[in-house]
C-alpha cells in the first residue's frame, strides 16, 4: 500500500518589531512505502518530521535536504522550496550536483519576486548501501549560499525517558514503576540493561521490533534510610556499542508504625510492660461466644510500611483464646489499617492474656500488643433453695412451681437430674434451654405412696456453669402409719450434726445422750458435744461443699466423698445388656450397707409392674449390717431401649412414727438412686441410628495444681426421635471420669460432668469414648486436654538485676520483668534479708499472676551510704489453685541477684555566665542552658532563681516585679553522664539590668531538700530595652538652604525628640502595633503625651520645596522597625453609608494638605539594625499660601509612639513676615546680683520675599524695671533693625537677675507693615551660693547642646565637606584667642572645587577669623583651615555662622565656555542676516516669544548681594493692570504648542552653576577676666590674656575716648541741693579736724614707711611703689572712669583690669615684692642717683672696682632679661610663634609628609665642654 505523506517545514524567520504569526508551511511529497502491521499502518521511512527553514539573503529555504530509508536501485525525489521574503526581486543562479547519484534540472536564472516561490526537484539513484553526501550552490547579488544533500544509512535507535522518579519507599520494601522504551529505528534493536542495588529493571535484555516499544519494570528496594540515585545503563545496537543512560531516583524511609487499641483506662495490673505495649481489652465474654476488636495500625511515615503480626502463644499453648487472622499487610503511607483480633474462651471463669507482636518489614520496629479477657458462663439460678410440700396422704397429689432464671447475657440449657417416672417428685420439664434475662416456670408434684418422710437433694445440671441443688421434702401419712412431719430446720440440724458426727447416731440413742448430759443444744438447737466448745474449727459455720464437689464425689464415680456415707450401695449402675427372651426375668443383685449404729428401714419405689424392680421393696437394716437386693428386668415389647432411675429412701426405724420421733433429734431420710439400662434387640438386628449433638468435641481443662480437680460440662442433645443409649468408656489413667456414664437419653438433652484430677505435674490429652445403642459402630471420641502445674517464672535477665548508680539520700526505681509461664495463676511473695531490706523495696510485694502474663515489678533502691552492694531477693511463688482459698501448690524459690551502687550527686552548667544581651520590654528571648550531671547517678534537682534588678527605677518600684526570668522546667531528674538543655525565657517587664542567679537541690524521691543550702549553677544576664533611635543629623537645603543647623535643630525640636525617643513608651502606646493601629473615626486616637512641633519655617509662594534630611540611626541594641503614618494611614476606609456627621475645619484643613501632597516623607517605613542610620527626607512644598498644619504619627514597633505635627508656612510675594516658631523664648540661667552678666541673643527670621524692618516695644521692660526697684531684669541692645529675605538677625538681649526667681514678660514686636507678635520671654535666676556646682556656669544656651558637630547627611550635589560643622570653644577669658583646626575636603573625584568664607553678620569679623580665607581644591584633596576666636567686648553668648561659599570651578570653566559660544552665536546674529522674505513691505509681527534673562533671585543667592530699595518694593503693589482679555482655550493651546516649537530651535543663555553653602557654626561664652579665675581655676593655663588686645582693639578711638572722657567725668557727677551740699561739707570739715587733732593718727603715719607690704596689697587700686632702680620706673597704670552707658562700662572696666594686672611669663598673675628701707629713696640720701643700685659690700673681704663693675653689668643684664619678659608685645610674638609652629607641625603631618604618630628617636650626643659664659648663663 502506498500513499502521498505531506511533510510541514515550519517557517522560523523572524524580523525585528514584527509580531510573530503562523508558520508557512511547504509540500515535500516523497514516496514513502508503507506496510501493514496488526491491522496499523506503519512506515518504514523515518522523514515524517518538521524541518526548521533558514533565510539566506533574503531566500527561506531549508538548512538541508537528507534521505532516509532507502534502497539501492532505487529512485527517489525531494522537491526543494525556494521562497523571497525581501521587498524586493531577486534573480538566482544555481549549480546542480557534482555528483552522479543526485540530479536535478539544468541550470537556468531564477526570477523570485517578493513573496514568489520556486520548486526544484532534486533525485536521488542510490547504487549501493552507502553515505551520499553533496550539495547545491545558489548564487544571487545579495550573496551565495550552499545547500548541503545527503543520504544517511538507517542506525539504530532508541526513545528512554531522561529520569524516573520511584518516590519514596519503606526500608527493605520495594516500589515498581513502568516504563516505555521505542525503537524510533527502522532496525531490529537488542538492548541490555545495567542497574546497580537498590535497582533493578526487568527486562535485563532483549530485542525491539523497528517502530515498536517494550514496556520495563523498574524496582527500587531500598536497605537503608536515605536517598539513591542512580544511573543506569541501557547498551543497544549493534554489539551494544551505543548506551544511553536512564536517572533513577528514590528515597528509602524507615517506617513508623504506631498501634491504637482504643484503650483509655486500665488497672495497674492492665497497664503495659513497655513503650511499645498496647492493651486490648475484650472484657468480660461469654463462654462459647467469639468476640472481634480492631487494633489500628497507624503509618506515621510517608511511606507504605507492609508488616506481620506475630502470635508466639498461638502454636505452643492448649488453651489460646484469641487469634488474629490477617497476620499480615500493607499500611498506606500516613494513613491507617484495622487488624482484628478475636476472643473466643473455652474455660469458664477465666482470665486470659496473651501477646500480639506488629513487626514492621525488615524488623525495623516491633509493637507488642497485649490481649486480655475474661470468660464467663451463664447466670442460671432458682428462685427457691427447697422445696417442702409437708404432710401429704398416701394417694394424694400436691403441686408446687418453681422458677428457673438466666440472668446472665447468653442462653443456657439447664437439666434436673431425676426420673419422673420413678420418682415421689414430679417435674413437668426436667431439661431444656432459658434465654437471657429470662425465666421458666416449672411444677413439682409430689406423689407419695408410703407413709415416710421423704428427702432428696436434687442435682439441677447447667451448662458452663456449676451445678444447682434443690432440696425435696415431704411427708405421707396413712391410716396405719403417721410419721413426724419433716421441717427445712430438720434438714439444717441435720447438716450440722453430720458435720459433728452425731448423724451416725439413731435418734434415740441421742435423745438418751441429751438426757444423760452427754449432748447438749447449741443456740441453733443442734446437739453438740459439751466439751467440744473449746476446740475452736467446732464452732466455726459449716463449710460449704462446691457443687462440683458434692455432685461428683458419691463415692462410686469419684473415690473421694464429700460426707461419711450412712448408707451405701455397691453399685449405681445395673447394665442388664441385650435380653434375649421377653418371657424371662433378668435379674441382678444389689448389696445395701448400713453404716449408723442404728436400725434402718430400706423402702423402694415404684411396683413390681415396672420394667425395673427392686426385691424385696422394703426390708429392714440393722447396724453395720449389709443386705441384698434383687433388681429385676422385665421388658415390654422387642427391639427397645430400656432405661430407669430406681429410687429407694432409708431412714432410721424409729422415724416411722411421730410418737417416738423428738423435735431435736428428727432426722431425714437419705435418697438413693440407682441407673438401670437394658435392650431387647436381638443380635443380629442393629440398634437405631442416633441422631445427636454435643456441644464440645474438644475440651480444655484448666490447668490445676497436683491432687486438686476440675470440672467441665458436656451437653448432648438428642435431635432424634427415638431414645438413645450412651455409654462412656471409663480412662484407663484415671485422670478422666464424667457423670452420669450410662444412661437412656429419652429428653431433648443429656448434661454430663467431666472431671479431672491429675495425679503428677504434666499435660494430659486423652480420648473418651462414647458409645452409643451399643453399637461400637457409634461411637464418638471426645478429646480431652489438661494439666497439672507447678510454679515456674520466667525472670528478666537470668534473674539478675542491676541498679544504676544512685545518689546517696535518694532512691533508683527499676522495672523488673516477672512472667508466670505455667498455666495456672500464681501467686507470688518477694522475701528479703534484714540487711536488704534497708536498701531494697519492691512494689508489688505480693500479689497474683495470671497465665502467660508478664508483670513489671517497679524496685526502689535507696542507698545511704557511698558504697557497692550486691543483695539477693528471692521471689516465692505457687499455684493459687481453683479459688482464693486453696492452698495451692508447691512453693518454689527464685533468686535474684540485684547490684546496686550509691554515689554523691553534683549538676553544674556547661557555661557560668549566660548574657540574653538586650531583650526588648514585653517580648521574650529565649536561651538554652545546658545542665551537666558528671557523676555517675542520676540525680533528681530542684532549681531556684535569685533575682537582681538594677537601673533607673527605685527599689520600691522593683521589688514587687515578678522574676523576668522563667526556666522551661524547674524541677526535673538529670541522667548520669548526660546533659539537659533548658530553655530559659526571659520576659523583662522594664528598661533596667537583670541579674539572675540560678541555684538547684538535690531532692529525694518524695520531693524534700536533701540538704538545706542549695548550690550555684550560673548567672544569667538580660537587659530590657525598648526600640529606640536618635536623629543624629540634619541638613536643609532648597528653600531652607540658608538655615543654619542649629537653626534647624531648633525648628524641629530634635533635642526633644530625641529625649522622647529614648523615654520609655507608655503601656497605651504599646497597645497597637503598625498593622492593627487603625481607627474608624475621622481622628484616630492618640494615645501618648509625646507631641513635638516640626517646623518648616516659611517661605514665599512658589520658592524651592523646603527639604530636611534627618539621619536616623538605631542607637539600641536591637532590630528596630519604624513608620511615619498619616492621618490617612490610621483611617479605616468605610462604605459612603457609614460616614455621618460634616467635616469640622481641622478635618477640612488636613485634607486639603493630604491632597495636594504639601508634606511628604521618604522613606515611610523602614528597618534598622543595632547601629544602622538612614536617612529620611521630610519635604513641604511652598504651593499655597497660609500656615498649613499636619498630624503625622511616628510609631516605633514595639516602642514609642511620638505625635508630630508638621508645620509650615507658605508667604504671600509681598507680604513682610517673621517666622516665630515659637512664641516662647526662655534665656540661659544666670546667677542673681551678678555684676558683669552675659549678653544672650534671640534670632529673628525673615521667611518672605522682601526686607522686613522691625521694632521692639520696650514698654514691657521698663514696667518690670520699675517693679524691680528701678534696676533693668531685661535689656534690649538692638530692639530696631531690618531682616534681609531668608535671612537671620540675632537681637542682644542682657539678662539680670535680681533674686533667685523665675522672669517672665511679654514684649510684642512690631513689624513694619505686617503682622505683630507677642514674645513671652523667661528668664531664671539662682542663688549660686545655694545651687553649688549642682547648677554649672554654661558656655552654650540652652537650644545649643544636642547639635552634633560632624555631618552624616550627605546632600545632593555637595563636593565640599567639612571635618566637622559646629566648634564649641567653651568658656573664654576675655582678651584671649582660642583656635580651632577645620578641614575642609574635596571629596569628588573629578571635580575642582574652590571655596570662600563669608559671615552672615559684619559684627561678627571682630570676632572671629579663618585662615586661608578662600582656595582651591583638586579633586580628593582637602584643605587647613584655622579659626580663631577673640574674646572682646562684654561677657557674651555667642552662636555665629560661618557660610563657606562652594564653587564647582569644572561646571563654572564649562559655563564660561558655553557663554562665550553663546556670546558669539549672539553677536553673529546681530551682525549677520539673510533677507529670505519676497514681500519685504508686509508688516508682520514675528515676535511670539521674547527671551529675557531672569533676574537672580534675593534668597541667598550671594552672601553679599544687596536687597532692592523700599521704595522699587513699595512701588510693587502699583503696576499697571494687565488687559482685561480673555482667550479661549485652543487659542491656549495653540500658543503652547507654537512656543514648544520655538523653544526647540531656542538657544537659551547658559545659566551659571549656583554655588553651594555650606554652614560652620561657632559657639562659646566670654567672661570677665576675674569671673573667669574665680569659676574655672583649672582653665586658667590653657589660655593666654593679650595685654595689647586692649589697645590694639582701642587703635583710632584714642582721642574720642579721651574726649568722652572728660565729657563723662562732668556730665557723672552727682547733682545735690544746696542744704544736702552743706551738711556733706560740715560732716567731712568735723572729720579732717578730728585727724589734725589726733595725735595717735600723726604717728600711725609715721610708722607707715616703716611696715612690711603686707600680702594682700595686690587687692589694692594701685599697687605699692617700690623703687628698684633709679633708671628704672614702676608701671603706673591708669584707673578707667565710670562710662555713662552701661555697656561701655563693662567694657572699659574689663580693659583697665587687664592692663593693672601684672602678668608673668607664661600667661599667669604674678606678685613682685621687694622689701627695701624707706631711708633709701631721693628723700632721706641725696649723693646717689636713684637708678644707680647700691653694690653690696662684704664687711669681711674688700672687692675690687673691676669686680664692682663687672657684677653691677651682670645685675644690669638680668634686669633687663626680666623687662623683656614682662613687656606684653613678647608675650604675643611667643604665642604666635608657638602657634604656628604647631600649625606647620599639623600641615605637615595632614600633607603626609611625616607620620606624627611614629615613635620619637632618641639620639645621645656627647656633652659639651663646660664653659665660663655658659656658667654664667
Amino acid at each position: 500500500m502506498q500513499c502521498n505523506t505531506k511533510i510541514f517545514y515550519q517557517r522560523r524567520h523572524e524580523m525585528p518589531g514584527v509580531i510573530k504569526q503562523m508558520p508557512d508551511v511547504i509540500n515535500i511529497e516523497p514516496t514513502i512505502k508503507l506496510k501493514t502491521l496488526n491491522g496499523h499502518l506503519v512506515s518504514n521511512n523515518n522523514n515524517y518530521k518538521t524541518i526548521a527553514k533558514t533565510v539566506y539573503n533574503g531566500i527561506e529555504v531549508v538548512p538541508n535536504i537528507v534521505w532516509q530509508g532507502w534502497e539501492p536501485g532505487a529512485e527517489y525525489t525531494k522537491n526543494l522550496l525556494l521562497k523571497n521574503v525581501n521587498v524586493k526581486s531577486q534573480k538566482l543562479k544555481y549549480s546542480p550536483p557534482t555528483t552522479r547519484f543526485f540530479t536535478s534540472l539544468y541550470p537556468k536564472m531564477i526570477v523570485l519576486s517578493a513573496g514568489m516561490s520556486y520548486t526544484l526537484p532534486i533525485t536521488f539513484r542510490p547504487l549501493e548501501k552507502n553515505i551520499y553526501e553533496d550539495n547545491i550552490h545558489f548564487e544571487s547579488s545579495e550573496g551565495s549560499f550552499d545547500i548541503p544533500i545527503k543520504a544517511v544509512l538507517p542506525e539504530a535507535e532508541v526513545d528512554l525517558p531522561g529520569e524516573l522518579n520511584l518516590d519514596m519507599c519503606a526500608v527493605q520494601d520495594f516500589t515498581k514503576i513502568t516504563f516505555e522504551m521505542k525503537n524510533t529505528s527502522e532496525l531490529h534493536v537488542g538492548y541490555m540493561w545495567e542497574a546497580n542495588d537498590p535497582f533493578s529493571i526487568q527486562p535485563l535484555e532483549g530485542t525491539v521490533e523497528p517502530f515498536k516499544s517494550c514496556t520495563f519494570t523498574a524496582t527500587f528496594r531500598p536497605q537503608s534510610a536515605k536517598v539513591f540515585v542512580a544511573d543506569t545503563v541501557c547498551k543497544y545496537g549493534p554489539s551494544l556499542s551505543k548506551s544511553k543512560y536512564t536517572r533513577l531516583e528514590g528515597i528509602g524511609k524507615y517506617p513508623h508504625l504506631l498501634c491504637v487499641t482504643g484503650a483509655t483506662d486500665f488497672t495497674s495490673s492492665q497497664k503495659s510492660a513497655s513503650q511499645k505495649e498496647s492493651v486490648l481489652d475484650f472484657g468480660q465474654v461469654p463462654i462459647g461466644k467469639g468476640v472481634e476488636k480492631f487494633v489500628e495500625i497507624r503509618n506515621l511515615s510517608p511511606v507504605n510500611a507492609p508488616y506481620r503480626i506475630e502470635h508466639p502463644s498461638g502454636t505452643s499453648r492448649v488453651d489460646t483464646a484469641f487469634s488474629c487472622r490477617q497476620l499480615e499487610g500493607v499500611v498506606p503511607a500516613m494513613n491507617s489499617v484495622r487488624v482484628p483480633i478475636y476472643y473466643n474462651p473455652t474455660i469458664l471463669n477465666t482470665t486470659s492474656i496473651d501477646y500480639f507482636h506488629v513487626i514492621a518489614i525488615g524488623d525495623i520496629s516491633k509493637t507488642t500488643v497485649k490481649t486480655v479477657g475474661a470468660s464467663k458462663g451463664p447466670k442460671i439460678e432458682l428462685n427457691v433453695n427447697h422445696v417442702n410440700f409437708l404432710q401429704v396422704d398416701a394417694g394424694q397429689t400436691y403441686k408446687k412451681a418453681i422458677e428457673v432464671r438466666n440472668n446472665g447475657d447468653i442462653e443456657a440449657i439447664f437439666q434436673f437430674h431425676i426420673d419422673n417416672e420413678e420418682s415421689v417428685f414430679k417435674f413437668d420439664i426436667t431439661c431444656g434451654s432459658i434465654k437471657p434475662m429470662s425465666y421458666k416456670k416449672i411444677i413439682v408434684t409430689f406423689q407419695p405412696t408410703h407413709p415416710i418422710n421423704y428427702y432428696r437433694r436434687l442435682p439441677c445440671l447447667v451448662q458452663n456453669q456449676d451445678t444447682l441443688f434443690l432440696d425435696l421434702l415431704g411427708t405421707c401419712h396413712t391410716e396405719t402409719g403417721k410419721p413426724a412431719v419433716l421441717q427445712y430446720k430438720h434438714v439444717e440440724r441435720y447438716r450440722t450434726h453430720v458435720d459433728r458426727k452425731l448423724s451416725v447416731f439413731p435418734p434415740e440413742q441421742l435423745n438418751e445422750m441429751l438426757k444423760e448430759g452427754k449432748l447438749k443444744l447449741d443456740e441453733g438447737g443442734a446437739l453438740m458435744d459439751p466439751g467440744a466448745e473449746v476446740i475452736e474449727p467446732y464452732c466455726e459455720p459449716i463449710s460449704a461443699i462446691p457443687p462440683m464437689d458434692e455432685f461428683f464425689n458419691d463415692g462410686y464415680y469419684s473415690d473421694i466423698s464429700c460426707t461419711v456415707p450412712h448408707v451405701s450401695m455397691d453399685s449405681h449402675i445395673v447394665d442388664f445388656g441385650r435380653c434375649n427372651s421377653l418371657q424371662d426375668i433378668e435379674s441382678q443383685t444389689l448389696n445395701i450397707t448400713n453404716h449408723t449404729s442404728g436400725k434402718v428401714t430400706i423402702q423402694w419405689m415404684g411396683g413390681v409392674n415396672h420394667v425395673f424392680s427392686v426385691v424385696p421393696a422394703t426390708m429392714d437394716l440393722p447396724p453395720n449390717k449389709t443386705s441384698s437386693f434383687r433388681v429385676q428386668f422385665k421388658p415390654t415389647s422387642p427391639n427397645q431401649f430400656f432405661g430407669s432411675e430406681l429410687e429407694c429412701y432409708c431412714y432410721y426405724k424409729s422415724m416411722r412414727d411421730y410418737r417416738l420421733v423428738e423435735d431435736t433429734t428428727h432426722c431425714p431420710p437419705w435418697c438413693l438412686t440407682l441407673t438401670t439400662t437394658g435392650h431387647t434387640f436381638m443380635p443380629n438386628n442393629e440398634t437405631f441410628l442416633p441422631r445427636f449433638n454435643l456441644d464440645f468435641n474438644r475440651l480444655v481443662f484448666p490447668a490445676v495444681n497436683t491432687g486438686e480437680t476440675a470440672y467441665r460440662t458436656l451437653c448432648l442433645s438428642n435431635s432424634g426421635t427415638v431414645p438413645i443409649l450412651y455409654d462412656f468408656q471409663p480412662d484407663h489413667t484415671g485422670i478422666f471420669s464424667i457423670k452420669p456414664s450410662k444412661g437412656l437419653l429419652t429428653k431433648a438433652q443429656q448434661m454430663f460432668v467431666v472431671k479431672m484430677l491429675p495425679s503428677a505435674v504434666k499435660q494430659y490429652r486423652q480420648k473418651l469414648k462414647l458409645m452409643l445403642n451399643d453399637d461400637v459402630k457409634h461411637t464418638q471420641e471426645i478429646l480431652v486436654w489438661g494439666s497439672a502445674e507447678e510454679a515456674f517464672v520466667l525472670l528478666e535477665n537470668d534473674g539478675v538485676m542491676y541498679f544504676k548508680p544512685t545518689c546517696v539520700g535518694t532512691n533508683t526505681k527499676k522495672a523488673y520483668s516477672v512472667t508466670n509461664t505455667s498455666r495456672i495463676p500464681l501467686r507470688f511473695e518477694w522475701r528479703f534479708t534484714h540487711k536488704d531490706a534497708q536498701l531494697l523495696s519492691v512494689s508489688p510485694q505480693q500479689g497474683i499472676i495470671l497465665p502467660n502474663e508478664s508483670q513489671e515489678h517497679v524496685w526502689t533502691f535507696a542507698p545511704k551510704t557511698q558504697d557497692k552492694f550486691v543483695m539477693k531477693p528471692a521471689l516465692i511463688a505457687w499455684g493459687q489453685g481453683q479459688s482464693s482459698s486453696a492452698s495451692g501448690g508447691k512453693k518454689r524459690q527464685f533468686l535474684v541477684r540485684a547490684i546496686g551502687e550509691g554515689s554523691q550527686g553534683q549538676l553544674r552548667a556547661e557555661q557560668s555566665y549566660f548574657d540574653f544581651g538586650n531583650v526588648i520590654v514585653g517580648s521574650t528571648a529565649t536561651k538554652h542552658i545546658v545542665l551537666c550531671n558528671d557523676t555517675d547517678c542520676e540525680v533528681k534537682y530542684e532549681l531556684m532563681i535569685d533575682q537582681n534588678i538594677s537601673g533607673p527605677y527605685e527599689e520600691g518600684i522593683t521589688r514587687m516585679d515578678s522574676i523576668a526570668l522563667e526556666l522551661e522546667e524547674t524541677f526535673g531528674v538529670l541522667a548520669a553522664r548526660s546533659k539537659k538543655i533548658i530553655a530559659g525565657t526571659v520576659r523583662p517587664v522594664r528598661r533596667v539590668y537583670y541579674q539572675f542567679t540560678i541555684s538547684y537541690q538535690l531532692l529525694s524521691p518524695n520531693d524534700t531538700p536533701i540538704s538545706e543550702e542549695s548550690q550555684h549553677v550560673c548567672h544569667v544576664l538580660a537587659t530590657g530595652v525598648f526600640p529606640v533611635m536618635a536623629v543624629t543629623d540634619a541638613r536643609s537645603y532648597g528653600s531652607a538652604i540658608g538655615l543654619s543647623k542649629k537653626q534647624l535643630w531648633s525648628l524641629f525640636s530634635l533635642d526633644n525628640f530625641n529625649m522622647c525617643l529614648d523615654s520609655d513608651p507608655s503601656s497605651a502606646e504599646l497597645m497597637y502595633s503598625v498593622a492593627t493601629r487603625h481607627s474608624h473615626r475621622r481622628r484616630p486616637p492618640v494615645y501618648t503625651r509625646a507631641i513635638l512641633d516640626f517646623n518648616f519655617s516659611a517661605a514665599p509662594v512658589g520658592s524651592e520645596p523646603c527639604v530636611v534630611d534627618l539621619m536616623v540611626e538605631n542607637t539600641g541594641a536591637v532590630f528596630l522597625e519604624w513608620s511615619f503614618l498619616f492621618p490617612r494611614d490610621l483611617q479605616l476606609e468605610l462604605e459612603y453609608w457609614a460616614e455621618t456627621g460634616e467635616y469640622d475645619e481641622d478635618e477640612l484643613h488636613e485634607m486639603k494638605v493630604m491632597d495636594n501632597k504639601l508634606f511628604d516623607i521618604q522613606p515611610r517605613k523602614g528597618k534598622l539594625q543595632p547601629g544602622e542610620t538612614k536617612t529620611v527626607q521630610f519635604t513641604y512644598k511652598h504651593t499655597m499660601p497660609g500656615t498649613d498644619r499636619l498630624p503625622v504619627l511616628l510609631k516605633l514597633s514595639r516602642g514609642r509612639e511620638i505625635l508630630l505635627n508638621f508645620i509650615g508656612v507658605t508667604v504671600e510675594s509681598d507680604r513682610r513676615y517673621i517666622h516665630f516658631p515659637s512664641n516662647k523664648h526662655m534665656f540661659t540661667p544666670v546667677p542673681a546680683g551678678q555684676q558683669n552678666n552675659p549678653k544672650q541673643i534671640y534670632e529673628l527670621y525673615n521667611g518672605g520675599s522682601v526686607p522686613v524692618n522691625y521694632a521692639i516695644d520696650l514698654v514691657p521692660l521698663e514696667l518690670l524695671k520699675q517693679e524691680n526697684f528701678d534696676q533693668a531684669v531685661f535689656e534690649c541692645l538692638n530692639p530696631q533693625g531690618t531682616i534681609l529675605p531668608g535671612r537671620t538677625t540675632a537681637t542682644e538681649w542682657l539678662f539680670s537677675p535680681l533674686e533667685a526667681k523665675t522672669y517672665m514678660v511679654d514684649v510684642p514686636i512690631h513689624i513694619d507693615r505686617g503682622d505683630s507678635a507677642l514674645i513671652t520671654l523667661t528668664g531664671v535666676g539662682y542663688d549660686q551660693r545655694v545651687m553649688g556646682d549642682t547648677m554649672p556656669i554654661s558656655d552654650q544656651q540652652a537650644d545649643l547642646t544636642g547639635v552634633p558637630a560632624v555631618q552624616s547627611v550627605p546632600v545632593p550635589g555637595q563636593l565640599l565637606f567639612l571635618s566637622q560643622e559646629r566648634i564649641v570653644f567653651g568658656n573664654v577669658p576675655m582678651y584671649s584667642q582660642a583656635r580651632h583646626l577645620v578641614f575642609a575636603i574635596n571629596r569628588s573625584h573629578d571635580h575642582v572645587v574652590s571655596f570662600e568664607w563669608h559671615v552672615t553678620a559684619s559684627a561678627d569679623s571682630q570676632y572671629l577669623s579663618i585662615s586661608p580665607a578662600s582656595g582651591l581644591l583638586e579633586p580628593g584633596h582637602s584643605e587647613l583651615c584655622d579659626v580663631t576666636f577673640t574674646a572682646s567686648g562684654a561677657s557674651s553668648f555667642y552662636d555665629l555662622d560661618l557660610v563657606c561659599e562652594v564653587t564647582d570651578e569644572t561646571e563654572l570653566a564649562i559655563y564660561r565656555k558655553k557663554l562665550k559660544e553663546w556670546q558669539q552665536e549672539k553677536n553673529r546674529q546681530i551682525y549677520e542676516f539673510t533677507i529670505t522674505e519676497k514681500n519685504l513691505n508686509e508688516n508682520k509681527d514675528t515676535t511670539l516669544f521674547s527671551v529675557e534673562e531672569r533676574p537672580p533671585s534675593g534668597r541667598l543667592k550671594s552672601l553679599d548681594q544687596n536687597c532692592r530699595a523700599e521704595s522699587e518694593s513699595d512701588l510693587a503693589k502699583y503696576r499697571t493692570l494687565p488687559p482685561i482679555k480673555q482667550s479661549s482655550i485652543d487659542e491656549d493651546k495653540l500658543r503652547e504648542r507654537e512656543v514648544s516649537d520655538l523653544m526647540k530651535e531656542y538657544w537659551p543663555k547658559p545659566v551659571q552653576p549656583t554655588p553651594f553653602l555650606v554652614h560652620l557654626g561657632v559657639t562659646a561664652r566670654t567672661h570677665d577676666i576675674t569671673e573667669f579665675q574665680m569659676n574655672f581655676p583649672e582653665d586658667e593655663k590653657k589660655y593666654f590674656i593679650d595685654r595689647t588686645l586692649s589697645e590694639r582693639l582701642g587703635e583710632g578711638k584714642t582721642e574720642k575716648t579721651a574726649t568722652s572722657t572728660t565729657t563723662q567725668g562732668v556730665s557723672t557727677e552727682v547733682k545735690c541741693s544746696e542744704s544736702e551740699g552743706e551738711v556733706i561739707a560740715g560732716v567731712m570739715s568735723n572729720v579732717l579736724r578730728g585727724l589734725l587733732d589726733d595725735n595717735n593718727f600723726h604717728e600711725a603715719v609715721k610708722k607707715l614707711a616703716d611696715e612690711p607690704v603686707p600680702y594682700f596689697q595686690q587687692f589694692g587700686d594701685k599697687p605699692h611703689e617700690v623703687i628698684i632702680d633709679g633708671d628704672m620706673d614702676a608701671p603706673s597704670p591708669e584707673v578707667g572712669e565710670t562710662a555713662a552707658s552701661r555697656y561701655e562700662v563693662d567694657r572699659q572696666s574689663s580693659v583697665e583690669s587687664a592692663k593693672s594686672v601684672p602678668w608673668s611669663r607664661d600667661g599667669s598673675i604674678k606678685i613682685e615684692t621687694q622689701s627695701a628701707p624707706a631711708s633709701l629713696g631721693p628723700s632721706s640720701h641725696g649723693g646717689t642717683p636713684a637708678d644707680t643700685p647700691i653694690p653690696a659690700v662684704d664687711p669681711v673681704t674688700p672687692r675690687s672696682r673691676t669686680e664692682v663693675d663687672t657684677s653691677y653689668k651682670e645685675e644690669k643684664a638680668n634686669q633687663d632679661r626680666e623687662e623683656i619678659k614682662r613687656n606684653p608685645t613678647f608675650g604675643v610674638v611667643t604665642e604666635n610663634l608657638l602657634e604656628n609652629t604647631l600649625l606647620n607641625i599639623i600641615s605637615e603631618a595632614f600633607n603626609e609628609e611625616f607620620n606624627i604618630t611614629t615613635r620619637p628617636r632618641l639620639v645621645a650626643l656627647l656633652p659639651k665642654p663646660s664653659t665660663p659664659q655658659s656658667d654664667i648663663k
